[in-house]
């Protein structure tokens, strides 16, 4: 180890001065070709005949244009426009180039006076188009900062699949820590560990302001040369804004300590500054199509403006606390005979504004102190000092001996110093005593030097296990909110003293202006999706006084119009069977078989129809749930669904058995108006509605237009399922609880939203999977309580895995756009299915069939 501390720096300042940006290489997943102003080809990586059987020297100054579709050189002309407007690079997908089978995803952008095209080959296999949509959908709904960073990190896990993602912030001093984290279960955590600022060179900070993504697919890979005509080396042209930029050899070796295998950042932006990085790692190698990259790159700039409009409220809300807190000092200061005396007087009560242990004061040559606080002879070495530094507001020190060692005191370790104006020196100081404080690092943040080929050279730590150390002259450090604190403390003084109000009140419009300009973008994006839902919601909500049953109402009221629509599709938009229908929305509530008779001729409903029957039927099932038959104060209720044809069409009769007793319809809302009024109104037809003592009677006409035979019926094979899922349902007690879940779906969006629902029923561990293999997988090192399957998942179907896990009795749902209408394998054909979007009712009981407390 180099035990020179000037030395130590030298290194340090010399690796933040290397130029990463012109390395002349490139990572192995893609290859690049660089033109001039003409198009003419002046360089490429040589790895190209990796990729397209072409050679450098059928490149090699020749136009470019020449080579490629006219279409797509007009297109890749129009994304160097747009790159050059926006100062970073763009994307075009699935492009096609001579020579080669394979499709692209192209990342264009300008360097000077060349021109970067660089080529990906194109990723068939994933969903990302929604990946924005689902990543802000999340970010939605937390309110507290805490909680968004950590909902920010799963998302963004579940979105690319990473094993590690953090959330990493920038602190006053150049270093930054973890402040969320979310990995897969056999990795080690790094929350709440922090690394030095020399771990990210200054150079490399401003490389992740100007390209919000970097990727890092394969730390072990090989790099490719960027070569010249002859294969000569290239180091001068500029690869800041490149997405195949190859690593620093001290950064491969960093990552390669951490046992990472391949690496992605997201750069955080507040205020036109690096705030932190949403830092990605995995085991293994792994490309992030540019597909992905393009949807995170837009999410990274709107969760950003996000992030800095709760900072910005943050503030303000903080600074109206100390500023009510601070109209006490103030109204006390103006009663005090001397001003410094007065000042210090409102210690206790400064206490409960800012954690301080003392307070000195001095204005001209008067100093005044209480508490832990200088002397006066300390206290003019201080101002001394302070008369040498940048002309700044409020100096901060959480260790005064580091500056000056006249400065050390038994009492004193930190202190904020509170410029009120340079002529004279005055400053309110804000002290602290010491504390042994103890930081986390995620190893010895000391930097190592080595000696090779005679020069000594920085060399990453070797490991990240937490190492502690211990400050013993060291105060509390202080945070962000105290500086604001202290900005409130010092304004309010220059009220009293120089009256600076004007300054005070521009400070607090502008941030006034600017939280009303967030709040106006935010209220234009709501009222868009209110508009889209308010039709559905204002029928539903007329009779609704319990936020939960309107709720519920909604939600099944959406998911049946969904079931219908999904038989539909399934039948290709001809008829549905009626006694599928029906057995598809009575499902839920066929807890004992005997409480349901369904009889009749087998007749299929025309698609007209059928979204007119769905809904009244549905609303007769439901209103049995809550007030019939059906419901829970009643022990042996029945309902028999029976029908018959004669020359008008279908009679269909609705009688309930054993229900409470009924003495008329009760108050009208809007199910009963959709019961009475929808056939009539929609098909013609007619309904007509009585109550007797033993309940509900309804009877119901469908013009014979909308009504055929069924002459292929599947009645025995649909009664012998229902027979099986009712003796299941009838026999399972439930004695389990549910203690963890896996998800396996492809599309982000809703993968999410039925973890937000499975986090309502209590359950805490969820896992979501995009494919069978990540499932199968996890499979290997955990056993979870249940699991969820989408059946397609992209270019495959997850039969075979519900056959694998079904063998090791974990019990699992399938869950699928296609909706119960969708042919099972044989080994298969008793699991249910839900149809989406899934109604959080129908998931509970159908987790509860399993024997599970929820």
């Amino acid at each position: 180890m180099h035990d020179d501390a000037s030395e130590l720096i030298s290194l340090v300042n010399q690796c933040d001065k290397e130029p990463i940006h012109l390395l002349g290489r490139i990572q192995n997943h893609g290859f690049m070709i660089i033109v001039d102003k003409a198009g003419v080809v002046t360089h490429l990586s040589e790895n190209v005949d990796c990729f397209a059987s072409l050679s450098g020297n059928q490149l090699f100054g020749y136009t470019l244009w020449d080579l490629l579709d006219r279409n797509l050189v007009h297109a890749i002309r129009g994304a160097q426009s747009q790159a050059m407007i926006l100062g970073k690079a763009t994307y075009l997908h699935s492009v096609s180039i001579p020579h080669c089978e394979d499709k692209f995803d192209l990342c264009v952008h300008q360097s000077a006076e060349h021109l970067i095209l660089e080529f990906e080959k194109l990723d068939n296999g994933g969903k990302y188009e929604g990946v924005i949509t689902a990543l802000m959908a999340q970010m939605s709904i937390f309110s507290e900062l805490e909680d968004l960073y950590q909902g920010l990190v799963e998302s963004i896990r579940t979105a690319t699949g990473h094993d590690r993602v953090m959330l990493y912030q920038f602190l006053s001093d150049g270093s930054g820590e973890v402040i969320a984290e979310s990995t897969s279960t056999d990795m080690n955590p790094f929350l709440g560990l922090r690394y030095p600022a020399s771990d990210i060179p200054r150079q490399a900070r401003q490389l992740y302001k100007k390209n919000l993504i970097r990727t890092i697919s394969d730390v072990n890979g090989e790099t490719y040369r960027i070569v010249g005509k002859n294969n000569q080396d290239v180091t001068s042209v500029d690869l800041s804004l490149s997405r195949l930029r190859a690593v620093s050899e001290i950064h491969i070796q960093y990552l390669k300590n951490m046992k990472v295998g391949a690496s992605m950042s997201i750069s955080l932006i507040v205020e036109g500054e690096l705030w932190g990085l949403i830092a990605c790692h995995h085991n293994t190698e792994k490309v992030i199509p540019t597909r992905l990259i393009s949807q995170l790159e837009l999410f990274a700039e709107m969760f950003s403006l996000e992030l800095s409009r709760r900072l910005v409220n943050e503030r303000i809300r903080v600074s109206e606390k100390a500023n009510a807190t601070f109209t006490k000092v103030l109204s006390n200061l103006s009663l005090g005979k001397s001003f410094n005396n007065a000042i210090v007087e409102q210690l206790s009560l400064l206490k409960t504004l800012i954690d301080i242990d003392g307070i000195g004061c001095i204005f001209g040559s008067e100093y005044a102190k209480s508490g832990a606080a200088f002397s006066s002879r300390k206290i003019k070495r201080l101002t001394a000092i302070l008369a040498e530094l940048p002309d700044e507001e409020i100096h901060q020190f959480d260790n005064l001996t580091d500056i000056d060692d006249e400065l050390a005191d038994e009492n004193v370790a930190g202190v904020l110093a509170l410029k009120i104006s340079s002529q004279p020196m005055d400053y309110i100081f804000l002290f602290r005593k010491s504390v042994v404080k103890q930081v986390f690092w995620a190893g010895n943040p000391t930097k190592r030097v080595e000696l090779k080929k005679g020069k000594e050279i920085l060399t990453p730590r070797a490991s990240f296990e937490k190492w502690v150390e211990n400050n013993e002259s060291t105060s509390t450090p202080w945070t962000t909110l105290d500086i604001e604190r202290a900005k409130s403390i010092r304004l309010g003084v220059m009220e009293l003293t120089i009256r600076h109000l004007h300054e005070k009140e521009l400070l607090q419009r502008e941030a006034k202006k600017r939280l009303e300009l967030l709040i106006g973008e935010l209220n234009h994006r709501v009222r868009n999706i209110l508009n889209l839902v308010s039709a559905i919601i204002g029928q539903t909500s007329q009779n609704k006084k319990d936020i939960d049953e309107f709720v519920v109402s909604l939600s099944s009221r959406i998911s049946a119009l969904a079931l219908g629509h999904d038989q539909l599709t399934h039948s290709s938009y001809n008829s549905v069977r009626f006694k599928e229908l029906l057995h598809n929305e009575l499902k839920a509530y066929m807890v004992k078989e005997s409480s349901f008779k369904i009889s009749g001729p087998d007749i299929r409903i025309l698609p007209y129809a059928v979204t007119p029957i769905v809904l009244v039927f549905h609303e007769m099932i439901t209103n049995a749930a809550k007030y019939g038959a059906l419901s829970a104060t009643s022990n042996d209720g029945r309902v028999a669904i029976t029908w018959g044809l004669d020359k008008e069409g279908c009679t269909i009769h609705w009688e309930e058995l054993g229900g409470p007793p009924l003495h008329g319809l009760g108050e009208e809302g809007f199910g009963m108006t959709v019961i009475k009024s929808v056939i009539p109104h929609e098909l013609k037809g007619k309904a007509s509605l009585s109550t007797k003592i033993t309940g509900l009677n309804a009877t119901f006409l469908i013009p014979g237009k909308f009504i055929e035979l069924d002459n292929c019926s599947s009645e025995k094979q649909q009664q012998a399922a229902n027979e099986e899922q009712s003796q299941i349902r009838s026999t399972t007690k439930a004695e389990k609880i549910l203690t963890s879940a896996f998800i396996v779906e492809d599309n982000l969006l809703i993968s999410l939203d039925l973890k937000k629902h499975l986090k309502q029923l209590g359950i805490d561990k969820i896992d979501i999977f995009g494919d069978v293999s990540s499932a199968r997988a996890a499979l290997a090192k955990a056993k979870p309580s249940m699991m969820f399957l989408d059946v397609h998942l992209g270019n495959e179907n997850t039969f075979q895995l519900g056959i694998e896990i079904q063998k090791i009795a974990i019990p699992f749902l399938f869950i699928t756009g296609y909706g119960a209408a969708i042919e099972l394998p044989d080994e298969l054909s008793h699991i249910d299915i839900l149809t989406k979007p899934v109604d959080t009712t129908l998931l509970k009981r159908s987790i509860e069939a399993f024997g599970f407390k929820v």
